[in-house]
């Protein structure tokens, strides 16, 4: 189930990205903003969070990743 967070650049709320790291220990992944786009992101060393960015973006295994 997709969950939308507005996070305030200057204030941003302890409980919201209390609630956010929470998420994403638990496996979930994110969409958050670039300069020109989205992007995904899951926990650190999440392999299965690597294999659903893959197939969400119908990647190959030889695909680099950035840290």
């Amino acid at each position: 189930m997709a969950k939308y967070f507005d996070v305030h650049p200057d204030n941003p709320q302890p409980r919201t990205i209390g609630t956010v790291a929470d998420s994403i220990r638990n496996g979930a992944l994110v969409a958050y903003p670039t300069d020109s786009c989205y992007a995904l992101g899951s926990r650190l060393g999440s392999k299965d969070g690597i294999s659903r960015i893959r197939t969400i973006r119908d990647l190959d295994d030889r695909h680099h990743f950035t840290l």
